[in-house]
């Protein structure tokens, strides 16, 4: 029983842990703006966000294979220390290759950060609930980033961005340090370890490959979100703050939908995440035609639906596949496919943009979306890995 008891209480302290770090994080949709302030191409903006996304590439699936082998906790640590310093760099940079060095170190710390928490999360929740508790996961991290744009916006808006990116540092930092008291605290009292003797399955990779192939596209398209379109919206006219309010109605919009995951993962994972990519590939044919902050708002809500129903499910469908000492791996992978796509992203969407016009990136985007669906949809449907534990608790509940 005792047990039992402290899976709610390891998960909330991952969770407020990662809720706080969001806040600050969320602070980087303030980073294409901030670069456009100091004069910043599209190309130079798409550049921005693919040296970010490089180490996206690689790293989560090695950091998820050290973490299933050493303590994923202290590399978590690590992880929010990193992210919080070089937010902190953001703060005295006013160039833009400056900004394009900082983003190396963020990007860095992303690669550790996500894998590591989606690990932590995971292996505390019963099997058959991973999905919904990925939902609830995705709350945690959504409502940072909810806040941190609206926050960033008025800060910036008042005594500039470098100030706003102090603020973010400040509140990364500030979380690393109570995240080492509150979590080394439960390990001392409740070891959780990895069998270590597991060795990263391959084979894995047939059973989920139609869903990590989607995090290619999905990464492309919430990479220009992210590193293209606040540039975007400040070239329509549109204020600091307007920006972090949109970016701020997109987390909102996400929130919504991780929370009826549960509901969404029995009408099936890869129907929900097909409907998704088919609204989103929808709005993005539309933004172009109304550049108005109403229309863009309404935009970024339904971008955010649809983002918010892809995630959830696509991670808790990889994380069923996994045996417990292959966790941290497979989701590490999971992570290198949409590093992928969140590298090539914006410099492809930005060169498109800087040659072409942002207009045509958007179609450009919205055919990659729709190329992910038949995929999906003709994809081989494999059956869950389910570890001993799990199914004698299920079948014991039953």
């Amino acid at each position: 029983m005792e047990a039992d008891e402290s899976v709610p209480t390891r998960l909330r302290r991952v969770h407020l842990s990662v809720f706080f770090v969001s806040i600050g994080l969320a602070f980087v949709y303030l980073i294409p703006a901030f670069a456009q302030d100091l004069g910043a191409t599209y190309l130079e903006l798409g550049l921005i966000g693919t040296i970010r996304s490089l180490p996206y590439m690689f790293l989560p699936v090695i950091v998820g294979y050290l973490g299933d082998r050493f303590d994923r906790r202290r590399l978590y640590l690590s992880s929010i220390f990193l992210t919080g310093g070089a937010t902190m760099m953001l703060a005295v940079t006013d160039t833009i290759s400056g900004i394009v060095l900082v983003q190396a170190f963020l990007g860095i710390g992303f690669s550790l950060f996500w894998p590591l928490s989606e690990a932590l999360v995971s292996e505390s929740a019963p099997f058959d609930r991973r999905t919904a508790a990925m939902g609830r996961y995705g709350v945690a991290w959504a409502s940072g980033f909810l806040v941190g744009p609206v926050v960033g916006g008025l800060v910036a808006d008042e005594v500039g961005f470098q100030a706003a990116f102090l603020v973010a540092a400040l509140v990364v930092l500030t979380t690393a340090v109570v995240s080492v008291a509150a979590i080394r605290r439960q390990d001392k009292r409740r070891s959780h370890r990895t069998d270590a003797s597991g060795r990263p399955e391959w084979a894995l990779v047939s059973k989920i490959l139609s869903v990590l192939m989607i995090q290619i596209p999905y990464g492309i398209v919430f990479a220009f979100i992210v590193s293209i379109f606040p540039g975007y919206a400040i070239e329509s006219g549109l204020t600091p703050s307007e920006v972090g309010a949109l970016f701020s109605a997109f987390g909102f919009a996400r929130i919504v939908t991780f929370l009826f995951s549960g509901r969404l993962e029995r009408v099936g994972e890869t129907k929900s995440i097909a409907a998704a990519f088919l609204t989103l590939a929808a709005v993005l044919l539309l933004i172009p035609l109304n550049r108005s902050f109403p229309a863009l708002l309404l935009a970024m809500c339904l971008v955010g639906i649809s983002m918010g129903t892809i995630y959830p499910q696509a991670v808790g469908y990889v994380s069923k596949q996994a045996p417990p000492a292959n966790l941290g791996f497979v989701l590490g992978l999971y992570e290198t496919f949409f590093g992928i796509g969140f590298a090539v992203g914006p410099i492809t969407s930005g060169f498109v943009a800087q040659v072409t016009g942002p207009d045509l990136a958007y179609l450009v985007l919205a055919t990659i979306a729709l190329s992910s669906i038949p995929m999906l949809l003709f994809s081989k449907h494999t059956r869950p890995h389910e570890s001993c534990r799990d199914r004698a608790a299920r079948t014991s509940s039953g």
